[in-house]
Formats: C-alpha cells, sequence, structure tokens
C-alpha cells in the first residue's frame, strides 16, 4: 500500500472535522507528518489534529526531536493505540521545545532523580541544571462517580460546555504528591503541570495556584497550601503550562511559574531562571 493511499483510508474513517486537515498534510506536509499518520494507531479515535495549527505545530514538534535524536524514543508513544498517552508525550515535547526557544537548552534527557527515578529532562541553567518532571492530569479526574459508572470517561472529551468535580487546587495538590519523591535533595527541581482538563488549570490565573500552594489555612482537604511548610522543601517550584488555538488563528503557550519560597538552598529555582518568567 502507498503511503498516501494508507493516509487517505486513514482519513477516511477520521473524525469529520480532522479529515480535511490530514488530507491538507498528505498534499503539503514534510516526511515526518507522513510517517506518523501512516503509522498512528490512534488516528480517528478523537479529533486531533483538528486545527491547521495543531497540524502545523506537530511538524515543528517532529523536528525538534529529531534535531535532538529523540524521535525514536518518543515515537512509540506519539503513535501507539492510547490518545492519552500520545497527548502525554505531546505535552513533554511542547515543554521541551518552549524552555529551548526561551534559552534554556535540554542539557539531558531522561536525567537521574531520586532513588532509581528519571525525570524528563534537565536543562541548562547557572549554577546547576534544572531537573524537570511533568505531569498531565486529565479530564477524567473531574468525572463524577456516577459519570464513571456510565463509562463517560471512555468517550470523547468535549462533549458540551462543563465544569468538574475535581477542584483545581487539587489537582495541583495531587500532581506534587505524584511527583515529589523523584526530586533530590540536592539539584534544582521543576515540576511542570501540562494538564489536559475541561479548564486548564493556567486558565484560572492565579486563584488555582494560591489555593494549591500559598494559602495558609487549612480549609481545603485539612491541609495548608504546599509551599507554606518545609513539607515539601526539594521540589523548587511549579509551573502550570497551557496550549491554545484562538478561533481567529495562531497558536500560543503559556507559562506560569510559582516558585517554591519553603524550598532547600539546593533545590531552589536560580533567580535567573525565575526572572525570566515572572510576571
Amino acid at each position: 500500500m502507498g503511503l498516501g493511499l494508507a493516509i487517505r483510508r486513514a482519513a477516511n474513517h477520521a473524525y469529520p472535522c480532522c479529515r480535511a486537515i490530514i488530507n491538507s498534510m498528505i498534499a503539503n506536509s514534510d516526511v515526518l507528518n507522513e510517517r506518523m499518520l501512516r503509522e498512528a494507531r490512534w488516528l480517528g479515535k478523537d479529533a486531533y489534529p483538528a486545527h491547521e495549527e495543531w497540524s502545523a505545530e506537530l511538524e515543528e514538534l517532529l523536528q525538534f526531536l529529531q534535531a535532538h535524536n529523540r524521535l525514536n524514543s518518543f515515537w512509540p508513544r506519539l503513535t501507539g493505540p492510547r490518545t492519552q498517552e500520545r497527548d502525554d508525550a505531546l505535552q513533554e515535547i511542547r515543554v521541551a521545545r518552549f524552555l529551548h526557544a526561551n534559552a534554556y537548552p535540554i542539557v539531558q534527557w531522561e536525567p537521574p532523580g531520586n532513588g532509581n527515578y528519571i525525570g524528563e529532562f534537565s536543562v541548562g541553567v547557572l549554577p546547576a541544571p534544572i531537573f524537570i518532571e511533568i505531569k498531565s492530569p486529565g479530564w477524567e479526574a473531574e468525572l463524577s462517580q456516577e459519570e464513571r459508572d456510565a463509562g463517560r470517561a471512555k468517550q470523547a472529551k468535549y462533549q458540551e460546555i462543563r465544569g468538574g468535580a475535581d477542584g483545581p487546587w487539587r489537582a495541583i495538590r495531587s500532581s506534587i504528591r505524584k511527583a515529589y519523591p523523584k526530586f533530590r535533595s540536592t539539584q534544582p527541581n521543576l515540576l511542570v503541570i501540562a494538564d489536559d482538563r475541561f479548564m486548564a488549570l493556567a486558565g484560572w490565573g492565579k486563584l488555582a495556584a494560591e489555593h494549591a500552594l500559598f494559602i495558609r489555612s487549612t480549609a481545603l482537604d485539612g491541609e495548608a497550601g504546599y509551599f507554606t511548610t518545609s513539607e515539601f522543601e526539594n521540589l523548587g517550584g511549579v509551573a502550570l503550562f497551557k496550549t491554545e488555538v484562538f478561533l481567529s488563528g495562531g497558536l500560543r503557550y503559556t507559562f506560569l511559574l510559582y516558585p517554591n519560597p519553603t524550598a532547600r538552598i539546593e533545590t531552589a529555582l536560580p533567580p535567573a531562571f525565575i526572572k525570566s518568567f515572572l510576571q
């Protein structure tokens, strides 16, 4: 079967909203996009890539991986049958490319963390590289138990405009708890939360982070903000990352950084890095 025929057959089974995108990619994209569409076992399970902007970004992300000799490492996750695994991989690549574009190059992929853990990558910053871990909590966590029992988690993400049962501050705290065992006490550490919730955590502005990290009251689940005590002193900070496409065209990344004032000296984020992203 020829490459073009393989992709056209996939396009015929895709969501209606993305058939035009795929057909355009067949005609106009280079070999990386074509190869991914040919091999992707997730094609047709959701609307990705639903916009020309997503299509263009995908090619850029793949070329970024190729330039860093990481294309083969990510390929199984990018082309496997699970859309969530694909999305998690895309978020990791986006964050890496975003930091690289902001003068913080990747100096190591899969750096060693605490114990036998590894991170996503480290970026070059003086006086020491920053160890980066990425968590991508999904919209499924926002479903009620009734919705889960009814099989809603197996359906398409967007069926109606809605909020969820899981508060945004809770998602941030949960991500910190899951990631924290990875962080050594001897190096700067950053957790980036690149979520796939109905409303992105970064879309809440400072509210979600203030409640999750800095509130001194224990009114939320009986816990004070995670950056008000030394309990998470090995974590230098949290960043909320969001990708959005505008109806008028164009794609934008948002990166909201929240340094941990109670971090150890060894694990705190370098001042130059903080200055780059604080608004």
